[in-house]
Order: C-alpha cells, then structure tokens, then sequence
C-alpha cells in the first residue's frame, strides 16, 4: 500500500450554484410535491411516513412497521430541559426522571393561511393578523425595490393590515439560500381550464398577472414574493373568473380572486372541489465543494497487495518472511505474476510491472481510512505511466 500526502495545490474549495425546481400542485384538500402520487398497496403508509405533499426531514422511521418506531426522549432533571413542543405547564406536571417523548418522522410543506382584512389600534398593530403582523419590518425593508412590498402606502392606496390576502408559507427546505428571482409562477385554474397566471417578470418581487392575455386584471400586480424568506403574500382583489365556491371557511360562496388562491378543505366544511392551484420556482442552493488530486508518479505504484499479484507457484511453497528479536525479513525468492500480453498463449511477454488500480483511499493524520473512491473501470498502471485522479467531495 502507497501513502501519499496531498500537497499545498492538490486540495482546493469551491462552491456549487444549483437552482432545484419545486412544483407544488393544490386541489381537493390536497398538496403534491413535484407531481409525487400517493402510492396505494398495504405498505404504502409506511414508505416514508409522511403525508403526500411533504418531504421528510431526516427520513427517520422509513418503511418501518407501527410498533417498532423510534421516537427522540428526554429525561426530565434539573437542567429543565424538554422539547419546544412542551409548555411550561405541561413540563412542570411531570415528575423529575420522568421521560418526555417526541415524535419522528418531522415532515415539511407548505401552508397558506387566509389574512381576513382586520382591525388596527391606535398604534398601527394589526390586531388579529400575527403572522402578518410578524412580517411588517421585513416587507417595509424591501420597499425600495417596489412599493408593492410597504406594509402601509398612501402613495398607492392600500394598508394590508386591512387588506384580505392570501399568505403562503414555504419552508427553506424546498428552497435552499434563497428563491430564484425570476422563477415564481402561479397558475389559478377553474375545472381545469387556467382562469389566471402570474409572474415576477421583473425580479423585484412583484407577482405581475400575465395571463390569459386580455384577461381581467392583466398587467396588474397580485401580490409580493419574499425571496429570502420564502412568503408569497397574495392581494390581487379583483375576479380571475365568474365561478364562485366556498373560498371563505365558514361563508357562503365567493367569486374567485387572487386572495383565495391555494385554499384547502375538505366538504362539507370547505368545499372547493372545482378550483386547483399550481406553484413553480426554482431555488438557490449553495453547495461547497472539496477537490482533491491524488498522483499515481511514474515508477511507483506498481506493487499491490492483492494475493494474485503474486505467482501461483510462488503461493504454493510456503516462503514466509523471516522474524526474529532484532529483524524482519522477506522472502526474496517470492515471483511476481507476469500479467504481460503477447501475441501467444505461451510464453507470456517480457516482464515488467504493472497493477490495476480500483480504489483510492483518503486517510487522515492518524491514517485513520475515512472514505473510498472507487473507479468506473481498474486503471492499468505500469512504471512509465502516471496519473492524476480528480475526487470531489461536497461536505
């Protein structure tokens, strides 16, 4: 075996940009992430253990039977430490080693969430939207990139503190870093037919309706996109079509808008069965990269411990090294398997040296093996020859 150390230029970082594609597709109280179906058969519940729609966090629990989940725990002490899903209450109920459980598999998607227009008090708090309410520095810090973004603008009219909209939450699992400005795209159908599409045509946030052409509400701007955030808040207020469903949870029907895009329930509570919703963008992940070049130089690496580099003869008769206190010594006599070709089958060509190499090892400082790469193909390595081989590794 050759150990070698990677020299100053032989390692290097870098950094990969990569744009995933994510495609969420909403109808009938359902949501499906990049056209995945919900699978049918016995076992299917089991696969993944999570609803469709979702992507699992750690893939914990996949394809294992009911009885036999694993699950985190913690035992109560003085150290008052519990899970975030346990209120304070709750935690001091129970008794000091206790074992507070959790629950795998953790799951993600997306969720929207339907902001009716509210009441302010004297000091501008929106009173019944705190999830909006939450975003009011964040959408007022990218002001300067539309006036769409301000929380409250007399310049152009609006206070969506009162406004009904549409907020969509999308976890930065989906996305990576950021969502690729550019990219967002909502299409609002009605029986299968698109009633209403829009865009961030100018990669300032504003989702511009772009279609169908001449449609009610072309060229007008539906809402705003949070791209580092991952929010789509959704204002658009005017009828994408003349079909009304139960849009409103508990109300009677309403023409669809904008502000009703990605509803969800189920009948006879929330009926929407007619209306179906699709989201597309691409994200912005960042993955870092090692390289590293590992030489084979020209007279090296032409020895190999592998048994059949020896001559079957040779591994018949016994020449084991010799040992003693003060010296450990090889036989010398041992012959090497000539793996020459020639243009017969016997005798074989003259002999020279040569292996094939499969795997390269990377060892730390403590020649600790910590990973393997293996070649498409054993590469013949002979005394004049010399290699170089490329290993990426993203961490």
């Amino acid at each position: 075996m050759f150990y070698y150390t990677f020299k100053q230029n032989d390692t290097f970082y870098n950094r990969v940009e990569a744009h995933p594609y994510v495609q969420f597709y909403i109808n009938d109280s359902k949501i499906y992430y990049n056209n995945n179906k919900e699978r049918a058969g016995s076992f299917a519940a089991n696969e993944k253990m999570i609803p469709v729609g979702s992507i699992s966090l750690y893939e914990l629990n996949v394809d294992r039977p009911a009885g036999s989940l694993i699950y985190p725990f913690i035992t109560k002490d003085g150290s008052r430490t519990a899970f975030r899903t346990v209120s304070t209450n709750a935690f001091n109920q129970l008794q000091y080693g206790q074992t507070i459980t959790g629950q795998y598999p953790l799951s993600a998607s997306i969720s929207r969430d339907y902001q009716a227009g509210g009441t302010v008090d004297v000091v501008g708090t929106t009173v019944n939207k705190p999830l909006l309410f939450a975003l009011k520095n964040t959408l007022n810090y990218y002001k300067h990139l539309s006036g769409h973004y301000e929380y409250s603008s007399s310049f152009l009219g609006f206070d969506k503190g009162r406004q009904n909209m549409s907020l969509i939450s999308i976890p930065s699992i989906f996305y990576g870093s950021s969502i690729k400005k550019g990219t967002v795209n909502l299409k609002f159908y009605i029986t299968g037919t698109l009633a209403a599409e829009c865009q961030d045509l100018k990669k300032n946030g504003e989702m511009i309706q772009t279609g169908p052409t001449g449609s009610t509400g072309s060229g007008s701007v539906a809402g705003v996109v949070l791209y580092n955030e991952g929010f789509v808040l959704l204002t658009g207020s005017w009828n994408v079509s003349s079909h009304q469903e139960d849009y409103v949870l508990g109300g009677s029907n309403t023409t669809a808008k904008w502000i009703y895009f990605g509803t969800t329930g189920s009948y006879p509570s929330h009926n929407v069965p007619s209306s179906s919703f699709d989201m597309s963008f691409q994200g912005t992940n960042y993955v870092p990269v090692l390289t590293m070049l590992a030489h084979a130089p020209k007279g090296q690496v032409n020895y190999s411990s592998n048994p059949t580099y020896i001559d079957y003869s040779s591994r018949q008769t016994s020449f084991d090294p010799r040992a003693t206190s003060t010296q450990y010594i090889e036989n010398s006599k041992i012959a090497i398997k000539n793996t020459i070709s020639s243009s017969y089958a016997d005798p074989t060509g003259s002999f020279r040296k040569q292996t094939y190499i499969s795997k390269i090892g990377i060892y730390d400082k403590d020649k600790n093996l910590i990973g393997i790469a293996k070649v498409a193909n054993p590469v013949k390595k002979t005394e004049d020859r010399e290699f170089t081989f490329k290993l990426k590794l993203d961490i």
